[in-house]
């Protein structure tokens, strides 16, 4: 029997998630009206969260094709639609022109009913701010009387970064992008030059066949025809691991950096619990104190010579 299966420890299954999650966002917004975009965003966030922590091979299997199939709806459907209209378009079209050329009487409304509704564009900072810290010289103390919060180090397609709040900062969705851009520009590449440097091999094994079975000169003076596509793929490949390289001495960094925050922020717990128990003693001492005071004043009105005699 196999195993359970989780995909948010499957790399496979993870991608696929999050490629179909993505192309549910962006179909909807590109094919569906504002106000219906919205609504089908609304459900698709919260269908995929109500599957998140989804195990088992027959469970995970129902929700991609739940997923796959809720993509291929919209699509026909909005294929149906786009089709339905160019078809009444010509047969519409003098109706159309007729209603246009009425004179309609205005009707008063208000001023925020006249403007149409869009969808509201992303105006968030796609640049770090001036007076920003590198996350990577090491964060800040809280202010006082605030709880440090501890970030939480997380993978984006092999591209580590701390994440300290959702939704997280336009600019580091656009970097996160762009690294992402780049190294998919940089395997496409490698795939290219692959497929160059096996037509170049046959044209060095072409070069040879003339050269020793029929003595003619190719005239490349000894220059291989690989020789090119295998110093580009090298150099791509030396850009790919450089990049590696440099991705994991961050997330060293970072994950120093998490380590020494869940210890700063175990020490400022523990300093809270003694603040509150010295304050609870405290507390107790004044109400000890203040006992004692009322049970000598009881003392003194019920024995009264003897207070006047201790006089």
């Amino acid at each position: 029997m196999p195993g359970p299966l989780i995909p948010g420890k499957s790399g496979v299954h993870r991608v696929a998630c999050f490629a179909l999650y993505r192309t549910l966002l962006r179909r909807g917004r590109q094919l569906l009206p504002p106000e219906h975009a919205e609504l089908f965003e609304e459900q698709t966030k919260h269908a995929f969260r109500a599957n998140a922590k989804v195990q088992g091979q027959a469970a995970v299997r129902a929700a991609f094709e739940t997923g796959y199939r809720a993509l291929t709806n919209l699509t026909s459907r909005t294929s149906w639609i786009s089709r339905q209209l160019s078809e009444s378009s010509h047969a519409s079209r003098n109706s159309v022109q007729a209603v246009t050329k009425r004179k309609l009487p205005v009707v008063a409304s208000d001023a925020g009913s006249q403007q149409p509704r869009h969808r509201q564009a992303d105006t968030g900072r796609r640049w770090p701010h001036p007076d920003a810290r590198p996350v990577l010289d090491g964060l800040a103390s809280p202010p006082p009387g605030k709880l440090r919060r501890v970030p939480t180090l997380v993978n984006a397609n092999h591209i580590p970064f701390l994440r300290f709040k959702k939704p997280q900062s336009p600019f580091l969705s656009y970097i996160i992008q762009e690294k992402n851009d780049e190294r998919e520009k940089r395997i496409d590449k490698v795939e290219v030059l692959k497929k160059q440097l096996a037509i170049a091999d046959d044209e060095d094994q072409w070069d040879r066949i003339l050269r020793e079975d029929h003595q003619i000169s190719t005239k490349t003076n000894g220059i291989r025809w690989d020789s090119a596509c295998r110093e580009a793929l090298m150099n791509v490949k030396r850009v790919h691991h450089t990049n590696t390289m440099k991705r994991m001495h961050i997330a060293q960094r970072m994950f120093n950096i998490l380590q020494q925050q869940k210890e700063l922020a175990d020490k400022d717990r523990l300093e809270r619990r003694d603040r509150r128990h010295q304050a609870y003693k405290a507390r107790r001492r004044l109400r000890e104190a203040a006992a004692a005071a009322a049970q000598d004043v009881a003392a003194k009105k019920d024995n009264p010579e003897a207070s006047a005699a201790a006089i």
